[in-house]
C-alpha cells in the first residue's frame, strides 16, 4: 500500500470515529428516562423439578388462578387422546396450524375447577416430573402452566 493510500485509510478512521462519537453524544442526548418501571411486576417462571414428590404446591397455583378465571386453554400432543377427551368434556377444538397436536378451549365452570383440582399427579414422571397429564393449561387470568406443569409463569393482568 502507497503511503498516499496510508494516510487516507488513517484519515478516513479518524473521521468515521469522530462522526460515530458524535452521534452517540447526540443519540444518548436525546434519550429520556422513563418514569414508569418497564413493567408493573416483576415475572419470573417457577419451575417443578423432581425434587416435587407431588403436585400440591402446582395446586395452588393453578386454584388461586382459577379464582378470577372466565376462559381456558389446554393443549395436548397428539397421541394423548385419553387427555384430549378429558378436556373435550369442558370445552370444544380450537382451529390451529399446530400439527403435532389438539388445543382446547372453553369456559371455566365449576366442573371443570374440580376435574382439574382433582386430577391426581400423573405417574408417568420418567421423561419430567409431571404435575398435570396436560402439555400446557392457560387460563386467561395470567395463568400459564407448560410443560406438563414443570414451568409455571403468572402474569398480574393490567386492570
Amino acid at each position: 500500500m502507497k503511503d498516499s493510500e496510508k494516510d487516507l485509510e488513517k484519515a478516513l478512521k479518524i473521521v468515521t470515529e469522530k462522526v460515530l462519537e458524535q452521534l452517540s453524544t447526540v443519540q444518548l442526548g436525546e434519550l429520556k428516562v422513563s418514569e414508569e418501571p418497564a413493567c408493573e411486576k416483576e415475572v419470573y417462571p417457577i419451575y417443578f423439578d423432581r425434587t416435587e414428590k407431588d403436585n400440591s404446591k402446582w395446586l395452588g397455583l393453578l386454584k388461586e388462578a382459577l379464582k378470577t378465571a372466565k376462559t381456558f386453554e389446554i393443549h395436548c400432543w397428539n397421541g394423548e387422546e385419553e387427555w384430549i377427551e378429558v378436556a373435550l368434556r369442558y370445552g370444544k377444538r380450537k382451529e390451529s396450524d399446530w400439527t403435532y397436536g389438539k388445543m382446547i378451549t372453553g369456559e371455566v365452570t365449576p366442573e371443570f375447577v374440580h376435574m382439574l383440582l382433582t386430577m391426581p399427579k400423573p405417574q408417568d414422571v420418567e421423561l419430567e416430573n409431571k404435575m398435570t397429564p396436560f402439555f400446557n393449561v392457560f387460563l386467561d387470568s395470567g395463568f400459564q402452566s407448560c410443560h406438563y406443569g414443570t414451568e409455571v409463569v403468572i402474569y398480574e393482568k393490567n386492570k
